[in-house]
């Protein structure tokens, strides 16, 4: 009988690996200007929302689907939540349309994706342009600032008490509920979810409903930190959220690679490649060009990783057929 190998799994320990390569490589190429307190808290303050944002963008992602809106839901929610606030007085009206707005956004993605047969890509594309549109009608000639109340929820500790609390929550439903086994089995093969009777249709919408809900509370939060709003706010977030999931490993193609710890090493390593280069005196063109490139390099790594992990599964499921077969030779002859 064949005895099992011990495998190092890169597509586990990726996310890891590049998080400790950026933190060290620009640790030494900034004279470790990187690593000090005012730096580290700042590295968190911008992580926040792109770990929410990218939380929700995973349940999209893992279901081999894409959602380019989230930049533009941050903008979209943080507007009308904000005038909402002005207009009654109320700090917590802020909160409660910037949710509904997100929630709203996501339902009418997910409809037209799953029940309209749209591509997700272009689908979101349209909603991008449209939101974008709104954002700049209304804040052409206007600011909205944050009330005073609500500057607490910028303090560093209720952030990530926040932050913790959602995270926990995020990975109960992924882990533990039937929702979060069937984004990651839609991505795995769709075909199979619906002959196995799974409503394919409304998990997708839900999904895209958990991305347009993450994409505002991420709203929330870079208000919180702006201090107000306006019609340049989310331009090219979405991007930043994709790099961190795709940096880390989670396969384009969706499917049980997508993980949400990867995500967490992610984050905070596309913030701290963004910082470092800023803090190495480079300009706004050469970061921006360094930022496509990494998107580029991510994406094919991760398509690479995806391939290696069928063909390894493939070869597993091969060998468990062997051992199966010999263990059966091994029976019959005794």
């Amino acid at each position: 009988m064949k005895t099992k190998k011990m495998r190092f799994d890169i597509n586990t320990w990726l996310p890891i690996i590049i998080f400790v390569l950026i933190l060290v490589i620009f640790s030494i190429a900034t004279g470790g200007t990187l690593l000090n307190s005012r730096n580290i808290l700042n590295i968190f303050n911008q992580s926040v929302a792109t770990i929410l944002a990218g939380l929700g963008m995973l349940f999209v992602a893992a279901m081999g689907s894409t959602d380019i809106s989230t930049g533009v839901v941050v903008a979209l929610a943080g507007c009308f939540g904000l005038m909402g606030a002005q207009a009654s007085g109320n700090s917590l009206v802020f909160i409660i349309i910037s949710i509904l707005i997100g929630i709203g956004s996501g339902l009418l993605l997910g409809y037209v994706n799953a029940k309209r047969k749209v591509n997700s890509f272009m689908a979101s594309l349209a909603l991008l342009m449209a939101w974008r549109a709104i954002v700049n009608l209304v804040l052409s000639n206007k600011a909205y600032y944050l009330p005073d109340n609500l500057y607490v929820l910028d303090r560093p500790v209720v952030k990530g008490i926040i932050l913790v609390a959602i995270v926990l929550v995020i990975i109960y439903i992924w882990k533990f509920t039937r929702f979060g086994n069937y984004v990651r089995g839609i991505g795995e093969n769709e075909v199979a979810m619906k002959y196995a009777g799974v409503n394919v249709d409304r998990v997708k919408i839900l999904a895209f409903v958990m991305s347009g809900l993450l994409a505002a509370v991420a709203g929330i939060f870079t208000v919180v930190r702006l201090g107000g709003t306006n019609n340049t706010m989310g331009s090219g977030f979405e991007m930043k959220v994709m790099m961190a999931l795709f940096i880390a490993g989670i396969p384009v193609q969706g499917g049980e690679g997508s993980k949400v710890y990867k995500l967490l090493f992610g984050a905070p390593t596309i913030i701290m490649l963004e910082n470092g280069l800023v803090l190495c005196g480079l300009d706004a063109g050469v970061t921006q060009l360094v930022r496509g490139l990494v998107l580029l390099g991510a994406v094919c790594l991760t398509s690479q990783l995806a391939k290696r992990m069928a063909y390894v599964g493939q070869e597993g499921a091969h060998n468990q057929k062997e051992n199966a077969a010999e263990t059966a030779v091994e029976n019959g002859g005794k």
